[in-house]
């Protein structure tokens, strides 16, 4: 009887554990370099794999950043990965790997021509190091526009996913 019990107790568990909303929140297809871009009112989601996304057009932000010394930053400007993806909207939720996410307004994407770097002096982001992806805007050719904090909120890195919102 004991014996049917544990049993009992630990299939419940097991089940209870499998049916929990963190366990459903893992995305066990994601792979390192996969970016994740959805129109949140459609709900259509294109995933642009890493060798997608290098094969996009190259843009390049040279400036520094408070976490790095003036460096050059490559990757693909955000108007580009909207025009392959498909996407408008009036804003972009732009989500990383350790779950912070922030709101870019379209005007920055048009304004400063805002990159999603995926390199650093030509050497690919680890995770470690801002990795896969970082979101860079011009600092130093527009630094009394961007040298605030509010600004560099929206240094996002280990970018993992955008959202376009449209109103």
């Amino acid at each position: 009887m004991k014996k049917f019990k544990l049993t009992h107790l630990i299939g419940m568990v097991l089940l209870s554990w499998s049916a929990s909303p963190a366990v459903k929140a893992v995305q066990p297809d994601y792979k390192y370099g996969d970016l994740r871009v959805t129109e949140q009112n459609t709900h259509r989601e294109v995933i642009i794999d890493k060798a997608t996304f290098d094969s996009l057009p190259v843009s390049k932000i040279v400036t520094s950043t408070p976490w790095q010394k003036k460096s050059t930053f490559s990757g693909v400007s955000f108007s580009d990965i909207l025009k392959y993806a498909g996407m408008k909207g009036s804003r972009l939720k732009v989500h990383a790997l350790n779950d912070y996410w922030v709101e870019i307004p379209m005007s920055d994407v048009v304004n400063y021509n805002i990159l999603l770097a995926s390199k650093i002096d030509g050497k690919d982001f680890s995770i470690r190091d801002f990795g896969p992806y970082f979101v860079i805007y011009p600092v130093d050719e527009r630094r009394e526009e961007l040298n605030s904090p509010v600004k560099f909120s929206k240094f996002v890195w280990q970018v993992d996913s955008i959202t376009v919102v449209d109103k």
